[in-house]
């Protein structure tokens, strides 16, 4: 490969065909940010995905779904229902020229549809074949349903995250899942570099590879400390505000700005961040006793009065001004506080300007563009992944993969007649 090459465009070689709904369109999504021609396949009436809301429109529209949008940007669409037999010439085809299959959705879907590809990878030995479930294809609970919040609760991530409990250490508030589609993503993740795993492997053996994703797996690997705490330890984490679960309760980190902002912020155990906290006293002009005699002794006699006045000053100093400047003034005294955005917040962000981490997306056929979250990593010249087109409108792609597949105009308008393609 050419060294000055950008991986955005390090797997412009290969194909993959995403066969499903939304558990799978996150790791297409990475597959196709990093270049590869991602081609969906779709059934008649179109991705279930293309049905999941908000929608920019004043009623639901498949063609405006903007769920659908975020996950599928630099693919194309064909219209191409690959449970019918009159199809299956042209699935054959087109397997015969892909490298990767991603096969998403409920199990009885894609367990029907995973023995096809296995017969179609007999024939194309290199062909590498990527399902996510939510369980996995094999025990015992492989055809349970489930949805994102079911799998956050069962794979431990609920557990952990929420509110602080009751001076005697009981809840009462319930825990809280974490951001929408949370599942989704760390299969995605998982899913990604398991079939980059797999390209590798090809590259040495020349052989492909049937991998089979639970969500529920990928989950459960995520929940910080949770297990092995308990595996060495014994002792189960407790759920905590705005900080990591832990087996004890640490000291709480918010506080609000003069702007009304949460602000996470913190001091350390170490003296030189003490200092800093009296340096933006100093700065805004509020009195205090840190770094005299007097508070070196209480330190001495009472180290829990102690922490005390230091975490009541940290409150005072974070409340005397807007969020954006106790935040700037922090960092400049080396103390990492931020405030707690929302997520519309960082639109305008400098630093996400300046890394080019949002996508100008044209859109056509809304007359306009529309930024989209695009990249986490550059080389110093261009993001490594690269989103430049917009999301398929449904069947966009069709004859053009249908020509790729050796169908000429004649044999596509009988498979459409058929409702096939």
């Amino acid at each position: 490969m050419n060294e000055d090459l950008s991986l955005s465009s390090s797997l412009a070689d290969l194909t993959v065909l995403e066969i499903g709904d939304q558990i799978g369109d996150y790791a297409g999504l990475l597959l196709a940010g990093l270049g590869a021609e991602v081609i969906k396949l779709e059934p008649p009436g179109g991705s279930p995905s293309r049905r999941i809301g908000p929608f920019a429109s004043s009623a639901p529209d498949p063609e405006r779904s903007l769920f659908f949008w975020r996950y599928n940007l630099n693919k194309k669409s064909a219209i191409v229902d690959v449970d019918r037999l009159e199809a299956q010439a042209a699935i054959e085809k087109l397997a015969s020229q892909a490298d990767i299959v991603l096969l998403a959705g409920e199990f009885e879907a894609v367990e029907r549809r995973a023995e096809t590809w296995r017969k179609l990878a007999e024939a194309n030995p290199r062909l590498i074949v990527c399902s996510i479930t939510p369980f996995g294809l094999d025990g015992p609970y492989r055809a349970l349903k489930a949805t994102d919040l079911v799998q956050m609760a069962l794979g431990g991530i609920m557990a952990v995250c929420g509110y602080d409990p009751q001076p005697d250490g009981t809840y009462d508030t319930p825990p809280i899942a974490p951001a929408m589609w949370h599942s989704y993503h760390l299969a995605g993740e998982y899913a990604a570099v398991a079939m980059m795993a797999a390209i590798n492997f090809r590259e040495l053996t020349g052989q492909g590879q049937f991998i089979d994703l639970s969500v529920h797996e990928a989950v459960n690997t995520c929940t910080e400390v949770a297990i092995p705490t308990y595996v060495y330890s014994g002792m189960v984490v407790k759920r905590q505000t705005a900080r990591h679960a832990a087996p004890n309760i640490t000291h709480a980190r918010l506080s609000t700005s003069a702007d009304g902002v949460f602000m996470l912020a913190n001091l350390s155990p170490f003296e030189r961040e003490q200092r800093a906290l009296a340096q933006l006293a100093d700065q805004v002009g509020i009195g205090h006793v840190l770094g005299t005699p007097e508070f070196a002794q209480l330190e001495k006699e009472d180290r829990v009065a102690a922490a005390v006045y230091r975490n009541d000053l940290l409150v005072e100093v974070v409340g005397s001004l807007p969020a954006n400047e106790i935040f700037h003034r922090a960092q400049a005294q080396g103390l990492a506080w931020s405030p707690i955005r929302r997520p519309e917040d960082n639109l305008d962000d400098p630093h996400f300007q300046a890394r080019g981490s949002f996508a100008a997306i044209e859109h056509p056929e809304l007359g306009r563009t529309l930024r989209y979250p695009g990249t986490v990593a550059i080389d110093g010249r261009t993001p490594h992944f690269s989103y430049q087109r917009r999301a398929p409108r449904l069947g966009e792609h069709t004859e053009e993969v249908m020509r790729r597949a050796g169908l000429d105009d004649a044999r596509i308008a009988a498979l459409r007649a058929k409702a096939a393609v």
